[in-house]
C-alpha cells in the first residue's frame, strides 16, 4: 500500500499520450497517463480497483510552461480527501503556492524554504518518459514536499534499457502520515530500439510491496 499511495501520488503538435496500466501483484488497479500539447503537460491517474476501494480515487495534474518555468494544478480526489494544489515555478525556482484546504499546507510550503532547481510534478514525470538513457537528476517539488530522484545504476540488454533510481523527499513530511514514507525504489524499462526511446515500465518499491505501471499500445 506505501508504493501505491507514492504511485497515486507520482511535445509539441500535435498532441502526444501514452497510458499505462497499474498493478500490484499482477492485478490491475487503475490506469495512468501522460499527454504533452504544446506547452502544456497532463497527467492523470484512475485507481479504481484497488483493495476494499481504500486507495480509490483520481488525480489530475496540469502544467503549463516548461521544466524550468511552470504553473502547475494539482488535484486529488477520493473517499477520504480532496486536495487542490497550485505551483508557480520560475527559473527552477518556487515563487507561489496554493493548497486548499489550507490544513494540508506544510511547512515546505513556504516557498523561502523551498531550494533551487525544482520542477513540479507534471515536469518530473515528463522528464522520466522522456529521457535519453537513464534520467538524469532531478528535484521535484509538490507545493508540500522537496524530492530527489537520482540514477544509481544502469543495464543495456539488447534493446532494452533498465534504470534503478532513488525516490527520496529531503524536505518536508514523508507521504502517508503519520508513517510518514520517505524512500522508494524506482525501476524503470525503456525500449531503444527506435529513434527516441520509449518507457516500458515503471516499478516502484517501499518495504515489501510493488506497484508496476505498465505501457499500453
Amino acid at each position: 500500500m506505501k508504493a501505491l499511495a507514492l504511485c497515486a501520488l507520482l511535445l509539441a503538435a500535435p498532441a502526444c499520450a501514452e497510458t499505462y496500466s497499474v498493478s500490484l501483484g499482477g492485478k490491475i488497479l487503475g490506469h495512468l497517463s501522460y499527454t504533452e500539447a504544446g506547452g502544456t503537460a497532463t497527467l492523470r491517474s484512475t485507481l479504481d480497483n484497488t483493495p476494499l476501494g481504500v486507495f480509490n480515487g483520481t488525480f489530475t495534474g496540469t502544467s503549463t510552461g516548461n521544466a524550468a518555468s511552470s504553473r502547475f494544478t494539482g488535484d486529488s480526489r477520493s473517499s477520504r480527501k480532496q486536495r487542490v494544489v497550485e505551483v508557480e515555478i520560475t527559473k527552477g525556482r518556487a515563487v507561489k503556492t496554493a493548497i486548499t484546504p489550507a490544513d494540508e499546507l506544510t511547512e515546505l510550503s513556504d516557498i523561502a524554504r523551498v531550494p533551487e532547481g525544482v520542477r513540479d510534478p507534471v515536469r518530473a514525470m515528463g522528464h522520466l518518459f522522456r529521457a535519453k538513457g537513464c534520467p538524469a537528476p532531478l528535484q521535484m517539488y509538490d507545493g508540500r514536499r522537496v524530492v530527489t530522484i537520482q540514477s544509481n545504476s544502469s543495464t543495456q540488454s539488447g534493446n532494452a534499457l533498465s534504470c534503478t533510481l532513488s525516490y527520496k523527499v529531503v524536505a518536508g513530511p514523508g507521504h502517508l502520515s503519520p508513517l510518514g514514507i520517505s524512500n522508494a525504489r524506482m525501476e524503470l524499462t525503456y525500449d531503444t530500439a527506435g529513434a527516441q526511446q520509449t518507457l516500458r515500465q515503471m516499478r516502484i518499491s517501499s518495504g515489501i510491496f510493488s506497484v508496476s505501471l505498465n505501457r499500453q499500445e
